[in-house]
């Protein structure tokens, strides 16, 4: 590939480069680096479309350690469906620092589910038992997939009990997703779903708290995952006041995360969260302490955890020779 020429990578080319399994160390090297203090990252931007029940999202970043800059302009419209399209799509530039010329303009939907995942993955590996066999999943949309994809990588799971909006998607869900030596399981109610659970990831786009403190057993780790903007959250705020709270980032937590609610209403406030994440895979804070403590992980994703797969994404793709290579700019590839 000539230099200042821009390669164009599709979905179908970016599934062949790159799995979980590659992307947790990559995603847990972002979050050490982001508590190390080596990124640059303002808050995400919110534009609301009232209208059209969706919005879009930007989430620019620099990361020191790749020497790469990025930006993720992602969508989320619940009601896709009817249109046969996923609710979220997103687009991902990657650029050069030094210059600002784009490296590389790819698909960032794959790479959003897998990141998501992956950020989960590395909050467990620090924050729930080791010998955690149990999950528990109170959504089993695409996140669903990913989240158990990357528990997977880390714990050596034994059985998995499956909640979900309606019976077929339970039912295929487990199709898909079932290993042999799991026991896996689609459970009637989320109380029954999390009770035994070792660690438990919710992945709806409630609005409303639907699991409750009193179903929670001492040494659960909980992966929050489906609130995503103001006014969605998942869990009972009682859950979080008697938790270790750890965030991916205080800001966008507090506006869009589990903890935007409580910290809305005055329940909750930055003394009561211990952590971000960065902070303890960069060695600052410690992880897991007891076996009888709750932890809780509020995802709210981060552009450092786009950049870092972005430039992996990028990597793999020049080492094969695949993709689309144009001249984007009119520089002549020179």
């Amino acid at each position: 590939m000539k230099k200042f020429q821009t390669l164009i990578l599709d979905k179908k080319t970016i599934q062949t480069l790159i799995d979980m399994k590659k992307a947790i160390p990559a995603v847990e090297a972002a979050f050490r680096e982001y508590g190390l203090g080596h990124a640059q990252m303002p808050p995400k931007i919110y534009l609301e479309l009232e209208k059209f029940d969706g919005d879009f999202r930007a989430m620019p970043v620099y990361l020191s350690r790749l020497n790469k800059c990025s930006l993720k302009w992602v969508n989320a419209h619940p009601g896709n469906a009817k249109y046969n399209l996923p609710a979220v799509m997103a687009v991902i530039i990657l650029s050069d620092p030094q210059t600002g010329f784009p490296l590389s303009i790819m698909d960032g939907t794959y790479a959003t589910t897998l990141r998501t995942g992956a950020a989960s993955g590395v909050a467990a590996k620090y924050l729930a038992r080791k010998d955690s066999s149990r999950v528990a999943l109170i959504g089993c949309g695409i996140q669903g997939h990913s989240q158990l994809a990357a528990l997977r990588q880390i714990f050596k799971i034994r059985e998995v009990n499956v909640w979900g909006k309606s019976e077929g998607e339970v039912k295929r869900f487990i199709k898909e997703m079932r290993r042999p030596r799991e026991i896996m399981s689609a459970s009637a109610t989320i109380a029954s779903c999390v009770q035994e659970a070792d660690i438990i990831v919710t992945s709806t786009p409630s609005r409303a708290p639907i699991v409750r403190r009193e179903w929670i057993k001492k040494g659960t780790h909980i992966n929050a995952i489906g609130a995503d903007a103001a006014g969605k959250q998942e869990l009972d705020p009682k859950i979080l006041r008697d938790a270790k709270v750890v965030v991916d980032d205080w800001a966008q937590a507090a506006h869009s995360g589990e903890i935007n609610v409580p910290v809305s209403l005055g329940l909750l406030s930055r003394a009561d969260i211990y952590a971000q994440l960065g902070e303890i895979v960069a060695g600052k804070k410690s992880g897991r302490i007891s076996q009888e403590e709750v932890t809780v992980f509020d995802s709210t994703g981060l552009a450092i955890q786009d950049v870092a797969v972005a430039d992996l994404i990028y990597k793999t793709a020049c080492r094969r020779k695949v993709g689309k290579v144009v001249d984007l700019l009119g520089v002549g590839g020179k």
